[in-house]
């Protein structure tokens, strides 16, 4: 992340808060959605290690839109005024597909690097400052958590791959879009899919 690629000819260049911005948009497409909702949502992925802000994520929705990265559109509300919502082009998703393919095994390092980093300073704060309260019981713990995490994902992996080789991706009753993904709409036309 962070870095330039070509997508439709185009040199786009996407920080990493952009890049979870369009994964949150392209996680909702084909419905859309709004900015207080990616805001919620960036606030929940990053879990307490940073809050989103509306003065941090707008400025970078439009300056996304000026990039033809998303479209606005507006949300009636029986409630209150119409709310700006946000949809995918088909940019952004040739882009979301080339850095989640070019990009994996970078941020994979990055988290192994980033974990590594901060057991090392836990270690040194510890040996600088005996009386610290660092318990490594605790950090252990936190561990086990992320590694069962990760045994989980692996074995999402496995069934996708599965599903994969064994051709089991829907297609849509409408427009024939093979699905390869959970999904309640088509990704294509919108169709809500069983």
């Amino acid at each position: 992340m962070g870095k330039k690629l070509k997508a439709r000819g185009q040199d786009i260049k996407l920080s990493p808060l952009e890049f979870m911005i369009l994964l949150k948009v392209y996680e909702a497409d084909p419905i859309g959605i709004s900015g207080y909702d990616i805001i919620a949502d960036l606030t929940q992925t990053f879990a307490g290690m940073w809050v989103a802000q509306s003065g941090t994520v707008y400025p970078l929705l439009s300056r996304m839109q000026e990039k033809n990265l998303i479209v606005p559109f507006d949300v009636r509300s029986e409630l209150g005024p119409a709310k700006k919502a946000f949809k995918m082009t088909d940019l952004s998703r040739e882009v979301i597909e080339a850095m989640i393919v070019d990009n994996f095994d970078p941020e994979l390092r990055f988290f192994g690097n980033y974990l590594d980093f901060v057991c090392r300073m836990m270690d040194k704060l510890k040996r600088k400052n005996v009386a610290s309260v660092i318990n490594y019981e605790q950090v252990k713990v936190g561990l086990d958590l992320f590694s069962t995490r990760v045994k989980d994902i692996q074995q999402k992996l496995g069934e996708y791959m599965a599903r994969d080789k064994n051709g089991n991706g829907r297609a849509c009753t409408v427009c024939g879009e093979v699905i390869d993904r959970e999904a309640r709409f088509c990704p294509k036309c919108g169709k809500a899919l069983a």
